[in-house]
C-alpha cells in the first residue's frame, strides 16, 4: 500500500509535465507554421526571426494562429473555413472579427458574404496594423517596440531585395503650373468615396522602442481611401475624415517635411527619412526602393540666401549649399519638400528632362 501511495503522485506529476511539454511543442509548431506561411504566400513576407516570432506571439493566441493557417493569405469564405476547422459559424465569425480588430485578419468591408484573409507583412500587414490605431490593447506598447524591430529586419531581409520601386508623389504645394494632372495628389484623393487617417506605424513604433532617439515629425499621417479606409475605420485602426480634412492633412505633411509615397487609389504614406523603410533602405543599406517623380528642383540664384533649409529638409541628401543651393539630379527623388520649405521662394519644381532612378549610394 505504501508503495502504491508513494508512486501515484509521482506518476501524476510526470504525466502533467509530459502533457505540458507536448502542448508547448504543439503551440510553437503553430507559430512556426504561421511564420512559414507568411514567408511563402506573401511576396513581401520575411524570413523567420526572433523579433517576428515575438510579434506573432503578441498578436495571435495559439487558437488564432491555427485559424489563420486555415484561412490563408489567399482567403476563404466563412462556410469553407467553418467546414475546415469544425467551428460553428456564429462563434467562428466572432473569432475572425476579433482578429480583424487586432489587425491580423482582413475582412472585405460591406459584403454580406465577405472573403476573410490572414494578413501578411505589409500593405496592409503586420508591420502596420498592430499600431495603426495607436495604443489600444494591454500589450500595445510591447507590440509597438517589436514592430519597430521587425520593420528594420523586414527592410533589410525582404523589402530592399525585391527590386520593386515604390512611387514618390510631388508635394502639391510645389507643383508647377504646367504639371500633369495625374501628378496632382489632390485630384486623385478627390476621386475616392471615403477617407481616413491612422498613426504612422513606422514613426510610432520607433518612438515606443527608442524614446528620445527618434524624429519629431507628426504622427497621425497614414491616409487611406475606399475599401481600405472602410476596413480600418470599422476595426479601430483609422479615424474617418472628410475629403477636405484629407487635403489639409496632405498640406500639413508637406509643411512638416514629409514625403508622399504609395498609391493614392487606396493609401498614401507620408514618410520621414528617420523611420521609413524606404529611407532606411537608402541611407543604411545603399539600396534604392523609391521611384522618383517627373520633377526636379530648380534654384533661382538671385533669390537664394544660402540658408540651408532645403538641405536640412531633403530626405535623400541631394542638396549642397555653398554660395547657393545646388541640387543633385541623380539622387533627387523630386518630392518637392525643399520647395515647400524655401522661405525666400528661391526653389521651384520643373519637369525632369528624362526619367531617372536613384543612384545606389
Amino acid at each position: 500500500m505504501c508503495v502504491t501511495v508513494d508512486e501515484s503522485p509521482v506518476d501524476t506529476v510526470a504525466t502533467i509535465e509530459d502533457d505540458q511539454e507536448v502542448e508547448s511543442m504543439v503551440t510553437e509548431d503553430v507559430y512556426d507554421k504561421l511564420a512559414e506561411m507568411i514567408e511563402s504566400e506573401d511576396w513581401l513576407g520575411m524570413p523567420k526571426t526572433h523579433a517576428l516570432m515575438k510579434l506573432l506571439h503578441l498578436q495571435y493566441t495559439p487558437e488564432e494562429a491555427s485559424l489563420a493557417l486555415h484561412v490563408t493569405l489567399l482567403g476563404r469564405k466563412l462556410n469553407e473555413i467553418s467546414e475546415r476547422v469544425g467551428i460553428e459559424k456564429g462563434r467562428l465569425k466572432e473569432m475572425l472579427h476579433t482578429m480583424a480588430r487586432k489587425g491580423t485578419m482582413w475582412i472585405d468591408p460591406g459584403k454580406e458574404d465577405p472573403t476573410y484573409r490572414a494578413l501578411g507583412m505589409a500593405a496592409p500587414g503586420l508591420i502596420e496594423t498592430g499600431v495603426l490605431g495607436n495604443i489600444r490593447f494591454p500589450y500595445s506598447v510591447e507590440l509597438g517596440k517589436t514592430v519597430h524591430q521587425v520593420i528594420r529586419q523586414w527592410t533589410e531581409l525582404k523589402m530592399s531585395r525585391t527590386g520593386y520601386l515604390t512611387p514618390v508623389w510631388p508635394a502639391v504645394a510645389a507643383l508647377p503650373e504646367d504639371s500633369d494632372p495625374s501628378d496632382n495628389l489632390l485630384e486623385l484623393v478627390k476621386g475616392n468615396d471615403q477617407w481616413s487617417v491612422s498613426f504612422c506605424p513606422c514613426r510610432l513604433s520607433h518612438w515606443l522602442d527608442t524614446p528620445g532617439d527618434h524624429c519629431q515629425h507628426i504622427l497621425e499621417t497614414c491616409m487611406s481611401m475606399g475599401d481600405l479606409s472602410r476596413f480600418l475605420v470599422e476595426y479601430g485602426m483609422g479615424r474617418k475624415i472628410t475629403c477636405d480634412e484629407a487635403i489639409e492633412i496632405l498640406r500639413k505633411c508637406e509643411g512638416d517635411g514629409l514625403v508622399h509615397t504609395i498609391y493614392p487609389d487606396h493609401a498614401i504614406c507620408n514618410c520621414c527619412r528617420d523611420c521609413c523603410p524606404y529611407f532606411i533602405s537608402l541611407h543604411e543599406l545603399g539600396v534604392r526602393t523609391l521611384q522618383p517623380t517627373n520633377y526636379l528642383p530648380q534654384v533661382d540664384e538671385e533669390k537664394c540666401n544660402a540658408c540651408g533649409t532645403c538641405a536640412d529638409r531633403c530626405p535623400t541628401g541631394a542638396i549642397e549649399v555653398n554660395d547657393v543651393a545646388v541640387p543633385n539630379s541623380d539622387s533627387c527623388i523630386g518630392c518637392g519638400v525643399c520647395v515647400v520649405g524655401c522661405k525666400p521662394k528661391a526653389m521651384s519644381l520643373v519637369k525632369r528632362p528624362e526619367a531617372k532612378f536613384l543612384e545606389v549610394l
